[in-house]
């Protein structure tokens, strides 16, 4: 039976706008580990859970952070 740790990390790994290469540099995990969470060969640990929240918040936050600036540059421009 899946946990709520692991289900929650499945559904974060499924919808993350990366590869899992990616998620794993970020989280500062080996791509292997999330392969094998992913395959049901490896349980999630909430110290593993953290990480891969703080990498999925760091790249949120660049990314709200570049909205606002395309944002503010748009309105700042003028209506054609």
């Amino acid at each position: 039976m899946t946990d709520s740790l692991t289900r929650a990390v499945l559904a974060a790994l499924d919808a993350a706008p990366c590869s899992l290469r990616a998620l794993a540099r970020e989280a500062d995990l080996s791509h292997t580990v999330l392969v094998h969470i992913r395959a049901g060969k490896r349980a999630v640990t909430p110290a593993l859970a953290r990480r891969v929240a703080k990498a999925l918040r760091t790249w949120a936050t660049a990314c709200q952070q570049s909205s606002d600036r395309i944002t503010r540059a748009v309105s700042t421009r003028g209506k054609p």
